[in-house]
């Protein structure tokens, strides 16, 4: 098989990346939006050792579960790779990617169902557009897949309606001053219809911009510059200044209020958050004489979440804004059984010496060090909640789990990231 080979071929599955897959002569070829039982004629793009990639060129027989992608750049934009495959089978797909990987690792357990949404569109609260200047042109939107090259979109279906209407005005009145230093712009809205912005580059030369934003938006409630002149790909920098109204704004979840710092993490779907925590309460069975511990609580939507529901709730965090924000959420809600620490996970659960019930667990992508886990054994406590938004780390860090005795009951699916092929997973370990 060589390059620019083209074949006939048949689809025989669909990976979780929204890849389908197909063989010639024995060899596996993933080919981007093919779905399985379609034929199509391929072209080879690229040639490895053990596979291979190749692109549509021409679509014979189409599933009957291929749909109209709602929108227009979705062959393009890296943001989503199954907008052409019906809902419901995109929560399939999910759903035995989740049970295939548990079932690999020899780990019994039940996994439930994908729980998705009535209407899985225009769902993210929180966006962050790229910004290039080339040839004295300015071009802002999302990266094609596994590049550095924009694509120019004018809207975004899986954004907030609110966030469109900003992005769409600051993509219309950008100009070449504003946007030399400029490497994103990130914009976030809440339940009430706010938006945040942060302009985010080497230097603030966007001024003018904002005045413009502020005569045309009273919906937008706070903006910033944030000052990154790193030469990697980490979005956000150290130092940033209030250019308009607060540096914080208020979310909520469950009826909570949520005070939140550009910085802090928030669950960038709010509705299907609430689905996510509901099913965290659920699994861990709280009684109001509990004592919980909530690891990586950033601003304190979980913990405040679940405060009322036991005797005393000790949130970890490690960045210091978080930390101040879920201080406030705390007494914002009047919870008084709730405390924030900021600390490295990893270091407070070794000092940690009262009782505890219930610890609540939501790292980062890499999941838990095997350190981090032992420390959370060492609290003894009767049942772990883990949330996890990387199922691969997740199986990890729960077959180090089972080594210490505790076992993996249930996993809940939820698709916080629907035509992505992210996945959230809430999964209940039980002594």
């Amino acid at each position: 098989m060589r390059k620019n080979e083209v074949y006939e071929v048949s689809c025989l599955d669909v990976t979780n990346q929204g890849y389908g897959v197909v063989r010639i002569d024995g060899q596996v070829v993933f080919v981007p939006g093919l779905l399985k039982e379609e034929k199509a004629r391929i072209k080879i793009v690229k040639v490895l050792k053990k596979y291979a990639f190749g692109k549509i060129e021409e679509l014979q027989i189409a599933s009957k579960d291929r749909v109209e992608p709602k929108c227009p750049y979705a062959s393009r934009c890296g943001g989503c790779c199954f907008q052409h495959l019906a809902y419901t089978k995109q929560l399939d797909i999910k759903t035995e990617y989740v049970r295939q990987l548990f079932i690999r690792n020899h780990l019994d357990c039940t996994i439930k169902d994908t729980l998705g949404m009535q209407d899985p569109f225009y769902y993210r609260n929180k966006a962050q557009f790229p910004v290039q200047v080339i040839n004295d042109t300015v071009h802002m939107g999302f990266y094609r897949p596994h590049s550095n090259s924009i694509v120019d979109c004018d809207s975004c279906v899986i954004q907030s309606k609110e966030i469109n209407k900003v992005y769409q005005f600051i993509k219309a009145n950008m100009n070449v001053e504003n946007a030399k230093t400029l490497r994103h712009v990130l914009i976030r809205s809440n339940a009430l219809g706010q938006v945040q912005i942060v302009f985010i580059g080497k230097e603030n030369h966007v001024d003018a911009l904002v005045k413009k934003i502020t005569e045309n938006f009273n919906n937008v409630v706070s903006i910033l510059f944030n000052k990154n002149d790193r030469e990697d790909n980490v979005i956000l920098g150290d130092s940033y200044r209030v250019l308009y109204g607060l540096e914080s704004m208020r979310q909520t979840c469950m009826s909570q209020k949520i005070q939140l710092h550009f910085k802090s993490f928030f669950q960038v779907n709010s509705k299907q958050m609430e689905v996510l925590y509901l099913q965290a309460i659920h699994l861990a069975n709280l009684s109001k004489e509990d004592r919980v511990i909530d690891l990586y609580s950033g601003v304190g939507t979980i913990g405040c979440v679940i405060a009322p529901y036991v005797k005393k709730v000790t949130g970890v965090e490690i960045v210091p804004e978080a930390v101040e924000n879920a201080k406030k959420n705390a007494q914002l809600n009047q919870l008084s059984n709730i405390d924030f620490v900021c600390e490295d996970a990893s270091i407070f659960v070794q000092k940690y010496k009262e009782e505890t019930d219930v610890v609540f667990v939501d790292p980062p992508r890499k999941g838990l060090s095997e350190a981090g886990i032992s420390h959370i054994i060492g609290l003894h406590p009767k049942r772990v909640v883990y949330i996890s938004c990387n199922p691969n780390t997740l199986v990890r860090d729960v077959k180090l789990f089972e080594k210490s005795g505790y076992h993996c009951k249930v996993v809940q699916p939820v698709d916080m990231f629907c035509h992505t092929n992210g996945l959230e997973c809430v999964c209940l370990l039980e002594k």
